[in-house]
């Protein structure tokens, strides 16, 4: 079994996810142990109906690889000449 840990969760999300366990009868322990449950339920769903429909030409879009790689290499040289002037 996987433990999970999740830190930084500010003081909103933990009322609504409270709120939201109490309103379904459970508490906050088991709400969060079957979340993972049900969003991966949801993915499967998901999934297969888009299996069921079949290839979608309108979703189909070209890729230009050059382009791509291009605006990857400017990305991360942009990054890097960020990384450089702040050490300088």
């Amino acid at each position: 079994m996987l433990a999970l840990q999740v830190r930084g969760v500010s003081d909103p999300t933990r009322r609504a996810l409270s709120a939201e366990a109490r309103a379904r009868g459970e508490s906050l322990q088991e709400y969060l142990l079957d979340l993972p449950d049900r969003e991966a339920r949801d993915i499967d769903r998901r999934l297969l109906a888009e299996l069921a429909a079949g290839p979608s030409v309108d979703k189909a879009q070209p890729v230009d690889f050059v382009e791509l790689i291009c605006s990857e290499r400017e990305r991360r040289e942009s990054q890097l000449a960020r990384g450089r002037s702040s050490v300088e």
